[in-house]
């Protein structure tokens, strides 16, 4: 079920989120320096993000050889070039250059279909007899 917003942009009822959004996925091999000050820049910059118009949400997992994949998600091609060009945003990206990454890659998608399933008791499901 769907929702028109002032903007006349279809909002999805259960979510809250447009429609149709972007995510821009960002895949990572961390370097073998700067742990503390990498997770001190991520998080502030996580923090920092939620606080710019149009961020929708995060999701990040990283594997224990280094390689993680953050998808942020956006309202719109706008904010998500606003993001980028965000003052404190783009210290952080020169210190992932020289510290924190020994590659990366940025895509940009937008997201025009979403299905989630949730089972009503994850706990039980993840515990072992």
């Amino acid at each position: 079920m769907t929702e028109t917003s002032k903007t006349d942009e279809a909002i999805d009822a259960k979510t809250g989120w447009p429609e149709r959004y972007y995510a821009v996925i960002f895949t990572a091999q961390r370097s073998l320096s700067g742990d503390d000050m990498y997770e001190i820049t991520a998080d502030r910059m996580v923090t920092l993000a939620q606080q710019q118009p149009g961020f929708l949400g995060v999701e990040s997992v990283r594997g224990d050889d280094g390689i993680g994949i953050t998808v942020s998600y956006w309202t719109d091609r706008d904010a998500i070039t606003e993001w980028r060009g965000q003052a404190e945003h783009m210290v952080a990206q020169a210190m992932g250059r020289q510290e924190f990454y020994d590659w990366y890659r940025i895509r940009t998608a937008e997201v025009v279909s979403e299905r989630a399933f949730m089972s009503d008791n994850i706990v039980e499901s993840h515990t072992a007899d």
